[in-house]
């Protein structure tokens, strides 16, 4: 798609969350402008690929490319990050996405009532339509659901086995990870299995708190410890070249153990690193 032309935006996309992010109204804002306006062919990678209107080709790194271009490297956003975004679009129903190997195909959710102005706006169209009157604080499709903090306090404090509060403090970092494309799952994956791993540690039992948990610099890598974690449940105890064939019980779970320590000896190094300790 060229440089030229325009999109449309309505007045109630200021009810919608990326109202108050502004990298994700930017990342939204490029989906849009990126989005073909008719049918059209091209080649991607070498591969020739039709679309329709309001769909685009891309691939995570290329659309990291275009999001940053121009940008600071210390302003940047990573790749993995506007994914996570894209994919939050996707559940909160702006898109839908269907990836292959080589690209995805990202289709913008009704692009033609939105964008596409061959129908007179009439008086009565318009009182329907409602995103284009100023007043939109009855329309609420776009609204996400209201996050229960409350909720997931509470769970921390049941797999912690802490007594933490409904705190301005607490919701802020929730929302802070929230606006950075983590779900409440992702939360509770988290709590789940860092309490596991440190509930009955005397020396990292202190940091199953919010502030540590849920801070920027550490979320991200603990849901990939636990999503790690989890996958490796799904698999045999035997691995595939046959490496534990012939051991007992004991011994696999001896390993198991050294592992788990020497995970637990590494995040205890860098948060005290991190917190002076």
């Amino acid at each position: 798609m060229g440089d030229q032309g325009w999109i449309s935006l309505y007045r109630k996309i200021q009810n919608s969350f990326v109202w108050t992010n502004s990298d994700q109204l930017k990342l939204w804002l490029l989906i849009l402008m990126k989005a073909n306006h008719s049918e059209n062919k091209f080649l991607f990678n070498g591969e020739e690929i039709s679309v329709t209107s309001g769909q685009m080709v891309t691939g995570a790194h290329i659309l990291a490319s275009e999001f940053n271009e121009g940008v600071p490297r210390d302003k940047a956003v990573t790749w993995r990050t506007l994914w996570r975004w894209v994919k939050k679009f996707e559940n909160a129903e702006m898109l839908t996405i269907k990836s292959t190997t080589k690209y995805s195909v990202i289709t913008v959710n009704n692009w033609g009532e939105y964008q596409e102005h061959d129908k007179p706006v009439t008086k009565q169209r318009q009182a329907t339509d409602n995103p284009m009157t100023t007043n939109n604080n009855d329309n609420n499709e776009d609204k996400e659901p209201p996050v229960d903090y409350a909720a997931l306090i509470n769970y921390l404090n049941e797999k912690s086995g802490r007594a933490f509060h409904n705190t301005e403090a607490n919701r802020k970092l929730i929302k802070a990870r929230l606006n950075d494309g983590f779900t409440k799952k992702d939360f509770q994956k988290v709590i789940a299995y860092k309490s596991a791993e440190w509930k009955d540690n005397a020396d990292m039992s202190k940091y199953l708190r919010p502030n540590t948990l849920f801070a920027s610099t550490h979320f991200d890598d603990y849901l990939n410890e636990a999503n790690t974690y989890i996958a490796s449940q799904g698999k045999t105890k035997t691995t595939s070249d046959g490496q534990r064939q012939g051991k007992t019980t004991e011994e696999i779970e001896a390993e198991r153990k050294k592992h788990a320590e020497e995970i637990t000896r590494r995040a205890e190094e860098r948060l005290n690193n991190e917190h002076g300790d």
